[in-house]
């Protein structure tokens, strides 16, 4: 999800060999834009998805379009230092709407917090530990490098909506939904969470490997990660 590196750095990586792609690609800036040129392709190293993972990534000038069919919500990575695209409407935090979330967020990620497990394996394989700042507080691992590396981190709390909203909040079905979730990061260089499942929270990530069909489908995850 927008790293400071390359998702060619992964091709050493064995179980990753079939999904590697040609190095000769120019990277992705790795750090802000000082300016805006609305001609420019600011992804110029670009993720192709092959198999049948559960998600789809769509490049448009300085904003890349990551939709998880399997959480249902779609994650819009503009490159820091340049805007929100025009046609690109965020959810608002206190919605109620079930489903079809969309999120806006800005990359590089230099900041994020874990909830995980899948996520966190990927970083790991991708050598992108600094970038994890937090984790859930029950969050854990069975990684003895990633034990480590979360142990002295803060812990972040999740947060729940009113029991009225519990109430209101339900599917076409009428059938009663879970209350409104989101992690309290209270520290603002936290740019979002990586978690398991789709959340009600404007900076969650649900990563969903399981759900693929096949096991290239559940390796090609490590791109949605990546990307």
């Amino acid at each position: 999800m927008g790293f400071k590196i390359s998702f060619y750095t992964i091709a050493a990586v064995a179980v990753m060999s079939a999904l590697s792609m040609p190095a000769s690609v120019v990277a992705n800036q790795s750090d802000c834009a000082s300016s805006y040129d609305a001609k420019t392709d600011y992804f110029p190293d670009k993720v192709q998805v092959k198999y049948n993972s559960g998600f789809e990534i769509t490049y448009k000038n300085n904003a890349k379009y990551i939709s998880n069919k399997i959480s249902g919500e779609t994650y819009v990575l503009h490159q820091c230092g340049t805007p929100v695209p025009d046609d690109v409407k965020a959810t608002p935090a206190n919605s109620l709407q079930v489903g079809d979330w969309t999120k806006v967020m800005a990359v590089p990620a230099t900041k994020v917090a874990l909830d995980s497990a899948p996520a966190s394996a990927i970083i790991e394989k991708l050598n992108a530990q600094d970038s994890v700042a937090a984790s859930y507080k029950f969050f854990a691992v069975t990684s003895a490098c990633m034990q480590k590396e979360l142990a002295n981190l803060p812990r972040v709390e999740q947060t729940y909506g009113t029991p009225s909203a519990r109430r209101r909040r339900s599917n076409s079905m009428g059938n009663s939904l879970a209350r409104r979730v989101s992690y309290d990061l209270t520290k603002d260089d936290l740019q979002w969470t990586f978690t398991t499942y789709g959340m009600s929270d404007p900076r969650s990530v649900a990563v969903n490997p399981e759900s693929a069909t096949d096991m290239l489908g559940k390796a090609e995850w490590i791109k949605f990660v990546a990307a």
